[in-house]
């Protein structure tokens, strides 16, 4: 029970750590990561919060209230425009915690959430932006240029880092939980 609740404190602590990474790492590498006419946008926040859904054991943490606090200082800090990611996140983090109610644990499937989240949450942000108007790019160039290696990028993050984030899960939550994918 100890170990379930060091990780109640510690996911969120995590959580601010990947949010200012996000926007540490998309700041230096822009060069690299802006390059016209691609964009790629790092969305480690996003992948903590489904890694966390899928290994959290019985800690109990309220994700749907965490993305709405980093929804909150993501439009905040880095957008400015309030209510989008206020919204966004809590959305996709709804609908990865509903899908994983019926799918086992494993690399592929946790992959494969992880992937259909950040491209829940790459649509929705473009669709909305688009319609009050901060967006005008095409939907073909927003797919080719930005939403595709978006993906790649995230995937790539995804594999090195889910063996490390999946062993400090099985550390830290609870106890009752011996075996997962």
């Amino acid at each position: 029970m100890l170990q379930s609740a060091k990780l109640k404190y510690l996911f969120p602590i995590i959580l601010f750590g990947t949010f200012f990474l996000d926007g540490a790492l998309n700041q230096i590498f822009s060069a690299v990561l802006f390059q016209y006419p691609y964009s790629m946008i790092c969305n480690l926040t996003l992948m903590w919060f489904v890694m966390g859904i899928f290994f959290e054991g019985e800690s109990q943490i309220n994700f749907t209230l965490w993305a709405f606090v980093i929804g909150i200082v993501f439009d905040w800090y880095y957008t400015g425009v309030f209510g989008v990611n206020t919204f966004i996140i809590p959305l996709v983090v709804m609908f990865v915690r509903e899908v994983r109610l019926y799918v086992n644990t494993s690399f592929l499937i946790v992959m494969v959430l992880d992937t259909l989240a950040m491209a829940l949450y790459n649509v929705l942000f473009y669709a909305v932006f688009q319609a009050i108007h901060l967006a005008n790019v095409s939907a073909s160039f927003f797919i080719g240029y930005s939403f595709f290696p978006t993906i790649i990028l995230n995937l790539a993050l995804f594999v090195v880092l889910y063996y490390p984030i999946k062993t400090f899960f099985r550390r830290t939550r609870g106890t009752n939980y011996r075996s997962f994918g």
